[in-house]
């Protein structure tokens, strides 16, 4: 590798890491541990507003997703818990870095904590989905920072999570940075044992219990159980741990890749990945499979056509 070559991939990683929007682990959540108790008794006729647009309009919108496929079918909409989920290896991140891009595009706020990934790959994964190009300039990378600033913020911690600071990081992002969008990436990172259903379910409900309290639509990526093999999509009871996680959310997202196709097995003509809505529980209630081709240039999945 040239010095060159190097200079400028050191520069590169030097603005990702150095990116404002870095929420240290050292920061104090002590003011957002607890939900705040409010007397939530009413009657029937303080709910007219929201009853007539739930007639007239089909109810509050939500946020499309990236794939022209599931245009009209399913939007990510606000108040709403979205698990992911899949077999390791299946592209789930990176399906969810795309969607979440597209929203930045869309001019809506994010927030990730992502324990899985350090937090300038998260950066740089995302960069190229948005530049459209795997090879970029620390100019070009700064450029793009500049833009997203305002609008992106992580989590920097590269270890598991204590579990009550993941519901009082959600609050703090709906409360101060006034986040559309929250990714937890993943449950497993969340310092819980696989086997504790018990404390699983409680966390599941309580960023469940913020995102009905609030605007924010929360994205929690939820791992495939081992051995369930790479040749099907996975469904609601493929999901690692207790079937609660699934059974809880509004919505349940599969992301499946072809890895068969990969190894030369499989016909061109097959998709590079399916995403498969098996659960919706507003909106239409439609459930069903968007074929996607990954464009490896731009770390994106595209529509077929």
């Amino acid at each position: 590798m040239s010095n060159r070559t190097e200079n400028g991939r050191s520069q590169l990683e030097s603005a990702i890491v150095n990116f404002p929007g870095m929420v240290p682990d050292s920061i104090n959540l002590s003011a957002f541990m607890s939900e705040e108790q409010v007397h939530r008794i009413k009657p029937a006729d303080a709910y007219k507003s929201k009853l007539i647009e739930l007639i007239e309009t089909g109810g509050e919108k939500g946020t499309v997703a990236p794939w022209a496929t599931l245009a009209g079918k399913f939007e990510f909409r606000p108040s709403e818990l979205t698990i992911w989920s899949g077999a390791k290896g299946h592209g789930k991140s990176l399906a969810i870095s795309q969607a979440l891009e597209s929203f930045i595009t869309m001019g809506q706020k994010v927030f990730i904590i992502s324990p899985e990934f350090p937090a300038h790959r998260v950066l740089h994964r995302m960069l190229i989905q948005s530049l459209t190009v795997a090879g970029c300039s620390a100019y070009g990378a700064t450029q793009w920072l500049d833009a997203v600033k305002e609008q992106l913020w992580l989590y920097d911690q590269q270890s598991s999570l204590k579990p009550q600071d993941v519901p009082a990081l959600c609050r703090y992002a709906v409360e101060i940075l006034g986040v559309d969008h929250i990714l937890i990436d993943s449950l497993m990172k969340c310092g819980i044992s696989p086997e504790d259903y018990g404390k699983q379910k409680h966390l599941v409900d309580a960023v469940q219990q913020i995102a009905h309290r609030s605007k924010a639509h929360v994205h929690l990526v939820a791992h495939g159980k081992k051995g369930g093999g790479d040749e099907k999509i996975g469904s609601l009871h493929d999901i690692k741990g207790t079937s609660e996680i699934g059974d809880l959310a509004e919505n349940l997202i599969f992301v499946w890749r072809n890895k068969a196709k990969e190894l030369g097995g499989g016909k061109i003509e097959e998709p590079d990945c399916v995403i498969k809505v098996e659960a919706q529980r507003n909106g239409g209630g439609w459930i069903g499979t968007a074929p996607l081709y990954f464009d490896k240039r731009s770390y994106t999945y595209r529509d077929a056509e």
